[in-house]
């Protein structure tokens, strides 16, 4: 959608171009990092150091990374292992929403990626467990905490 403005047409969303960053998913023994950093280069090399064994899922750039990477810790809460750490086992659909959805984003397009986000967040769901952590005013720790608690339980 684009409005009008001054003899402009403007699109009725504006790209924030802050917080610059890439977020990377890798894969070892059967977990899931999904962290976030600066320059994937320097990252992936450390990161082979302490995980010589892990499976790079991808590096995706990303505006506002630092929330992007928030948004996926929240509504990933009920497989939080530690840290930034998620486990799936037994629910292959949700590790599956993960690699299909993490994988479409673009490897170039930090514009893109930032809006199609929204889009695949909200559409799958997991907005509403960024709302159910707001109205429990917990942490984010805290609901992770919580959530995968809740998850093991019901398994």
């Amino acid at each position: 959608m684009f409005f009008k403005e001054a003899g402009t047409v403007m699109p009725i969303w504006q790209i924030h171009r802050v917080d610059p960053g890439f977020i990377y998913v890798i894969e070892s023994h059967g977990r899931y990092k999904i962290g976030k950093t600066k320059r994937a280069e320097d990252r992936l090399k450390a990161a082979s150091t302490w995980l010589p064994d892990m499976m790079l899922i991808g590096f995706k750039p990303f505006w506002g990374v630092s929330y992007h990477e928030r948004q996926l810790h929240t509504g990933f809460a009920r497989y939080w292992y530690a840290k930034e750490w998620f486990n799936f086992e037994g629910d292959d659909g949700v590790r599956d929403l993960l690699l299909e959805g993490f994988s479409a984003f673009s490897d170039d397009s930090p514009d893109r990626n930032s809006v199609d986000f929204i889009y695949w967040f909200n559409g799958e769901g997991m907005a509403e467990f960024l709302i159910e952590m707001d109205q429990q005013k917990l942490s984010l720790p805290k609901f992770q905490k919580q959530e995968s608690f809740n998850q093991k339980r019901r398994s």
